[in-house]
C-alpha cells in the first residue's frame, strides 16, 4: 500500500516510515494556494462549483450519482481533452502524511500476518482487517501526534459509546420507498 496512488498521485516510499513527522506550515499554505488556484481555472474553463452543482441538478440522475460521474467521468474528460489542468493534489501535506503512514503500518500488519486470506469472509479474516486498521491508525497518531489527519483514519480517537441495553440503540427504520428489481 505505501508508495501506491491514491485519488491519482504516486507517493514515493519514504526511507524511514516511523520517523517523527512533521508538516512544516508553508507546504500546508502551498497546497492551499495551488488548490485555490485549480478552482479558479476550474471555473474560468467551465468546470468549478457552479457548472457541477448545475450538471448534478440538470442530469437527471440520482445526485450522488450524478455527483460521482462528474468526479469520475467529466472531470477526468476534460482533463484528457486538455481543457483543464490536472489537479495538483487531492490530499494536502498532512493528509499525505497520515495515508502514507497508515499505509505502511497496515503493510507491516500484513507481513506478520500472511495467514490472511483476502477472498474470504470469515469472522477470523474480518478480526484480523479490523486489528489492520486500528494498528495503521494507531502508528499514524504516533508518527504525527497532533498533526494527524483523524478524519482519514478507520476509527476515532477514544472510546466509542455503545449502548448497554437493547433499548438503548438507536432505532432502524425500514424504508419502504426504496424499490429495487434486480
Amino acid at each position: 500500500m505505501n508508495g501506491e496512488k491514491h485519488n491519482g498521485e504516486q507517493q514515493p516510499e519514504p526511507s524511514d516510515p516511523w520517523a517523527p513527522v512533521t508538516v512544516p506550515a508553508e507546504q500546508v499554505v502551498e497546497h492551499s494556494q495551488l488548490q485555490d488556484a485549480y478552482q479558479q481555472t476550474l471555473t474560468a474553463a467551465g468546470y468549478g462549483e457552479d457548472q457541477r452543482d448545475r450538471y448534478i441538478a440538470e442530469s437527471g440522475l440520482d445526485p450522488e450519482h450524478a455527483a460521482c460521474v462528474w468526479a469520475e467521468e467529466v472531470l477526468p474528460a476534460a482533463e484528457a481533452a486538455g481543457a483543464i489542468p490536472a489537479n495538483p493534489g487531492y490530499f494536502d501535506p498532512v493528509e499525505r502524511a497520515t495515508l502514507d503512514a497508515r499505509d505502511a503500518a497496515v503493510d507491516e500488519f500484513w507481513k506478520q500476518h500472511p495467514e490472511y486470506d483476502v477472498f474470504s469472509n470469515s469472522p477470523e479474516n474480518q478480526a484480523l482487517f479490523r486489528q489492520a486498521m486500528e494498528h495503521g491508525d494507531q502508528r499514524a497518531r504516533e508518527v504525527l501526534g497532533d498533526q494527524v489527519a483523524e478524519h482519514l483514519l478507520s476509527r476515532p480517537l477514544g472510546p466509542t459509546e455503545e449502548p448497554t441495553h437493547p433499548g438503548d440503540a438507536p432505532e432502524t427504520v425500514a424504508d419502504d420507498s426504496l424499490d429495487i428489481d434486480f
